[in-house]
């Protein structure tokens, strides 16, 4: 923890907000059972904590969408594509913060071709923590995808249910085309959640993830972790179900985390 952290608590959970780290959640202890990856001596930003994913979530093919006829090229930082928005390695800009609840913002950085801003309020009542996430424009329209990525720490098992997998090409990106969700392990995209995933941490504590976004992605492969990311569209969305907003219409989701004790 830093001078900078912030710390919202209940009763049973204690959690570390860092605006300064990609205005992300460093960490969750519930029933004194930390649930995440944390910093520790990572010093990748893209593998430990809970962090926001905006204005695009997971990859870009590399890096290139079409909006408005006008092709647009973004920073590769995952060779060869684009991956998982330009606000997780950059500091936020505080609002307001109490005991209870973080408030805080970040412009979509120089790097984006488009003028705009993510806002993210993360707030802990009754052991739930609910994270709102909003991308706005100035622009007349502007693509946008909104998600978050938690690396849940093993040992912790997932239980899931989905009627659809993204089915992904040799280069791991999404062809747009859904199948049967087969066995995992996995590094892949779903829709149509027929309950909502939960974690279950060494038969203790219990989380379950509700959310407004339309999609997930699920990557189990690891030994050390687990990550559950709900997402506005699937990777790769804005080539293949892309979403615009404009002036008028931000593009606003939620991500709630229920806690208890087993």
């Amino acid at each position: 923890m830093t001078s900078d952290d912030l710390v919202i608590a209940s009763d049973n959970v204690r959690c570390i907000v860092s605006p300064n780290a990609g205005g992300r959640l460093s960490s969750i202890v519930a029933f004194g059972r930390e649930l995440l990856i944390t910093k520790n001596d990572e010093t990748n930003l893209q593998k430990w904590g809970c962090y926001p994913m905006a204005p695009w979530a997971g990859r870009v093919r590399n890096g290139v969408f079409v909006h408005q006829s006008k092709q647009h090229q973004l920073e590769i930082n995952m060779h060869p594509h684009a991956i998982h928005g330009t606000v997780l390695e950059r500091p936020w800009k505080l609002i307001d913060s109490d005991s209870s609840s973080v408030a805080m913002k970040i412009d979509l950085g120089a790097n984006w071709g488009f003028a705009g801003e993510a806002t993210q309020t993360i707030s802990l009542i009754n052991d739930v923590i609910e994270f709102r996430l909003m991308v706005e424009t100035d622009d007349a329209s502007m693509p946008a995808q909104v998600g978050w990525h938690p690396w849940f720490a093993r040992p912790c098992t997932l239980e899931t249910k989905f009627s659809n997998m993204y089915l992904r090409d040799e280069f791991g990106i999404p062809t747009g085309e859904k199948i049967a969700p087969p066995a995992g392990p996995y590094d892949d995209c779903f829709s149509g959640s027929l309950r909502s995933p939960i974690l279950n941490f060494a038969d203790k504590v219990q989380l379950e993830i509700q959310t407004d976004c339309s999609h997930w992605v699920v990557y189990d492969e690891p030994q050390h972790a687990i990550c559950v990311e709900p997402q506005s569209g699937p990777p790769d969305g804005f080539n293949i179900e892309p979403l615009v907003i404009t002036r008028d219409t931000p593009l606003t989701r939620f991500m709630r985390l229920v806690i208890s004790e087993l």
